[in-house]
């Protein structure tokens, strides 16, 4: 498997974004991928994708089953997984207008790219970089939005062509203070991506 490496070093943590990143219980989880992210073996995730059961969401394996829990979300990444589930509807019809509210500008050729509901990770660098250093409050909080929105989306709920940060995961820091289950968010989300290679591998060693 061709792997992509996501890292976040483009967009430079501001200490100003602790608050709100705080607010939502991942202050922890920013604080592990801020540092680094980990060298990942293409070998080993390939290994292991293939030996992917859908029907029971574990890695089949000479030793037995194995899967990845909610404890491991909790304990690995410090991500929370009390809290609310993290439900959204997913339609992204008026989906520029919507962020265009919440942070002030939307990306306007999405369309002409053949890219999802979104903004690509280029063009949130190109602008919301850096937070002015003069900035006041509205704008800090709309720039710690954007930068959590920007980590979520490299590292977690990464799309499959790997430039693009969805707008549904936007959507979802409309409000700071919702104790969302991050954790369980991620979960379901690792368990669908890995569900969708597992069966791309299997079709491609059938064909002839």
């Amino acid at each position: 498997m061709k792997l992509r490496v996501h890292g976040v070093s483009e967009m430079p943590y501001d200490e100003r974004y602790t608050p709100y990143i705080e607010a939502l219980g991942l202050l922890p989880f920013f604080s592990l991928v801020t540092r680094s992210t980990p060298n990942l073996n293409a070998a080993q995730i390939t290994a292991l994708v293939d030996r992917w059961r859908p029907e029971t969401h574990s890695f089949h394996l000479r030793t037995g089953e194995m899967t990845v829990t909610l404890q491991d979300m909790s304990m690995i990444f410090g991500l929370p997984i009390a809290g609310q589930p993290l439900c959204l509807n997913t339609d992204s019809a008026g989906w520029q207008a919507q962020m265009t509210d919440m942070i002030g500008m939307a990306p306007s050729d999405n369309k002409g790219k053949n890219i999802a509901a979104g903004a690509e990770y280029t063009w949130i660098t190109d602008h919301f970089k850096n937070c002015p250093a003069e900035a006041e409050e509205p704008m800090v909080r709309t720039y710690a939005r954007v930068y959590i929105w920007y980590v979520l989306s490299r590292t977690l709920f990464s799309d499959s062509k790997g430039n693009v940060a969805q707008w549904i995961w936007l959507k979802a820091l409309s409000v700071f203070d919702n104790r969302w289950s991050w954790g369980t968010a991620a979960l379901a989300y690792l368990y669908r991506q890995v569900k969708n290679c597992s069966l791309e591998v299997e079709l491609c060693s059938n064909m002839p």
